[in-house]
């Protein structure tokens, strides 16, 4: 047996099931007996055996088998003709031969021909009313309580006739067991799924209403917008932490400039650089300082549109990055250096300028409409002269530039170059001499080059030279003599060198022209180096270096020394070789030179000898 409630196959005897503890005893005295007596639609065998088995005797242990008599054998049920049977393929009630009704009088049967049990007619039964579809089954059999089986019935109020219907549901429907319950009259037992479903029952939430449902709302709405808040605050952190980290590129101004040695540069403006920060343009590099750089091209720049990349190399920690620079040239002024190698150095200004634009340097037109023009400074006079030390050559040339569009521009082409040192021991500035020969010596700094007359001289490594030079006539020759170094200025250094016959006859000639004496040179500015003077006196010291002759003399008062004031002492530098020797009395020709400071002596005034004479001055 199998529990109806679940389908668990139950134990033999079992008086409830022990999956879902339905009562199966009641079901079970219920079913007994009958078991054998109904088939699988509900109809009893006893019903089926009527018509060609009416009579006979059902054997309880054979269904199939009907036995013809107390003693006799079994023998098989006769099914009936086809005539007889549903189409499920049940016997329908065949009545006997003698009792088979009339046509106007036949049982009530369903659409698969069972007839209902205890239908007969009391009276003349009328044709048998079809119920209407909405109240029928989809077999056509009526549903209780639907419609009377019979038209002779009555509809409603009146108990039911005969004995109680057995199956009171359609053919081929289960009974459940609270239908089985109620069909014997006793009340239904509730189930274990009625029982779980109680359990189980989940009363709906109380929803708030009035006041209490705006502020329900507003609660759900916060909890739903804390998200969301939550979200865009942490996206308005990220975006102010990247712009305080990475902000956009700090503004740069690129313009084009010229250094001081005549080179083309790109000065870049950084407001947010700080001293030492590298700035590069391709392989060219400079630093930082006061905001400023100036980074030297390798090569100069194309007139019109110049895009260009700078990196910036922060000190420290500091951000470094790239930025593009756009470089617009309309014009281009730079100085040129070729020119120092002239015989007489001048500085170029190389000008070049797109159509349209007028240009003027140092208040003169440049001529730029047929193309590059140069603007020529003569500088001769700056490297003119002995200097012992390295001197600077700056000129500041100013501009005005007037574009096609109208724009005025003013600036100045400012040049700055070294001067290469050269310092001459013999002759001296002028020289005069009775011999054919003279000895040229001197120093420059290492690695320059050293020509006099045009003509290169020897130069030792720590950059002193000495070569004997040639008088091949008498009179005044001029010579010049050139040191000069790459990328430098060359430094020129005059000599005049005048060749006579007697040196009395120069000594005449020399005070025609009336040079200074001692009292006048004695106290003789800067501006008076180089006018003529003469003294006379006794020499104190004596001695040769560098090609040079060097005396101490002391002046005597009837030359101008003040008396009282102790000795007056003047020095004197002849740049040939002189036999005089201390004690001697000489008279001294020649140019007044810068005062020498004596350590311990003070301040002594210097003579540029050109010659001497033996004795007082006459």
């Amino acid at each position: 047996m199998h529990c109806p409630e679940c389908g668990t196959k139950a134990s033999p005897g079992a008086a409830n099931c022990g999956v879902c503890g339905f009562a199966l005893a009641t079901l079970a005295s219920a079913q007994k007996g009958a078991a054998t007596a109904r088939t699988m639609m509900g109809v009893s065998l006893s019903d089926l055996a009527k018509g060609p088995n009416a009579g006979l005797e059902v054997d309880p242990d054979a269904p199939t088998l009907v036995k013809t008599s107390s003693k006799g054998t079994a023998k098989p049920v006769v099914p009936p003709p086809p005539e007889n049977r549903t189409i499920v393929g049940m016997p329908a009630l065949v009545p006997s031969a003698e009792a088979r009704p009339t046509p106007a009088q036949a049982p009530a049967q369903t659409l698969l021909g069972v007839a209902v049990p205890n239908a007969e007619s009391s009276g003349a039964a009328p044709a048998v009313k079809v119920p209407p579809p909405a109240e029928g089954t989809l077999l056509g059999v009526a549903r209780p309580g639907i419609a009377p089986l019979r038209a002779s019935e009555p509809v409603a109020g009146d108990a039911p006739q005969g004995r109680e219907r057995e199956m009171p549901h359609e053919l081929g429907a289960t009974m459940t067991p609270e239908e089985m319950e109620r069909y014997r009259g006793n009340p239904p037992r509730p189930s274990s799924r009625d029982k779980l479903a109680r359990k189980r029952l989940v009363l709906p939430p109380v929803q708030p209403r009035g006041g209490e449902v705006v502020r329900e709302r507003s609660r759900k709405n916060r909890k739903r917008a804390l998200p969301v808040i939550i979200t865009a605050g942490l996206l308005v952190v990220f975006a102010v932490a990247f712009m305080l980290l990475y902000s956009s590129p700090p503004p740069l101004t690129a313009r084009v400039k010229a250094t001081p040695e005549g080179r083309e540069a790109v000065e870049i403006e950084c407001t947010s650089c700080p001293d030492g920060t590298k700035v590069q343009i391709g392989a060219a590099s400079a630093d930082v300082k006061k905001h400023t750089a100036l980074v030297t091209l390798p090569a100069p720049l194309a007139l019109g549109e110049n895009r260009l990349k700078v990196s910036l190399d922060r000190p420290g920690s500091g951000r470094d990055e790239s930025v593009g620079v756009t470089v617009h040239v309309s014009y281009r002024l730079r100085p040129d250096l070729t020119g120092l190698a002239n015989e007489k150095p001048s500085v170029h200004v190389a000008v070049e300028a797109i159509g349209g634009t007028e240009i003027t340097i140092d208040g003169k037109p440049a001529a730029v409409k047929d193309g590059p023009a140069v603007h020529v400074i003569d500088v001769a006079a700056d490297c003119t002269g002995p200097a012992d030390e390295p001197a600077t050559l700056k000129r500041r040339v100013p501009y005005v530039v007037q574009t096609e569009g109208g724009t005025r521009e003013e600036g100045a082409v400012d040049v700055a170059v070294g001067i290469v040192p050269l310092h001459i021991d013999a002759p001296g500035p002028r020289v005069i001499v009775d011999g054919e020969t003279f000895v040229l010596a001197g120093r420059t700094m290492k690695g320059a080059e050293v020509l006099a007359a045009g003509k290169p001289i020897q130069v030792s490594a720590d950059g002193s030279f000495a070569q004997r030079m040639s008088v091949s006539s008498v009179g005044s020759t001029n010579i010049e003599v050139r040191a000069k170094a790459p990328g430098m200025a060359p430094r020129i250094v005059p000599i005049a060198v005048r060749r006579v016959e007697k040196l009395a006859s120069a000594a005449q000639e020399f005070m025609a022209d009336k040079p200074l004496g001692y009292g006048a040179f004695a106290s003789a500015q800067a501006s008076d180096v180089g006018k003529a003077a003469v003294v006379s006196g006794e020499i104190v010291e004596a001695r040769t270096q560098n090609h040079q002759t060097i005396f101490l003399l002391d002046v005597p008062a009837k030359e101008g020394c003040p008396k009282g004031q102790g000795p007056c002492r003047v020095r004197l530098v002849h740049g040939f070789p002189n036999p005089a020797k201390a004690g001697d009395v000489i008279t001294a020709y020649g140019q007044i030179g810068k005062p020498f400071s004596a350590p311990g002596s003070g301040v002594v005034p210097e003579i540029q000898v050109a010659f001497t004479m033996p004795g007082e001055r006459k």
